[in-house]
């Protein structure tokens, strides 16, 4: 059982915390099906905010994203071309994302993220340890 040491920030879209068990370990759990662009990026800069704060000190994010259904595109390339270089730079570098158990939304992530790879060569993946899981305790482990 996982034992949550520290709310970080909690709203009508997320919930962000750490963990007792790893507390070098963030967790950003979605609450809605679907969070507005600028919703979004107001939570990433609060996180951003927290890690560059903690410098060194946050190794891993993972992103609960199991009751989406659907999602923003855009806030999804600002997300991997924007915010995650800029994390590298305090040391967050691994991302554990867990995906709701739906096909056609895995497929739309699939594709989207071919399409953020197209038209920004400039991001490189392979910088960023990236790992799909299908719990929270699962992405502990990985």
């Amino acid at each position: 059982m996982l034992t949550i040491s520290h709310v970080l920030l909690e709203n009508r879209y997320a919930k962000v915390y750490q963990l007792d068990e790893n507390p070098q370990v963030l967790v950003c759990e979605l609450l809605v099906s679907y969070v507005p662009e600028q919703s979004f990026r107001e939570l990433f800069m609060q996180i951003g905010d927290f890690v560059k704060k903690s410098k060194d000190v946050i190794q891993k994010f993972i992103f609960d994203k199991r009751k989406l259904t659907t999602f923003h595109q855009a806030s999804m390339v600002w997300y991997h071309v924007e915010w995650k270089p800029e994390m590298l730079k305090y040391g967050l570098q691994s991302y554990r994302k867990i995906l709701p158990a739906d096909t056609l939304f895995k497929k739309s992530v699939e594709i989207g993220r071919n399409k953020i790879a197209q038209e920004h060569p400039e991001f490189e993946w392979e910088k960023y340890d990236i790992q799909y899981c299908e719990s929270v305790e699962e992405a502990l482990e990985k």
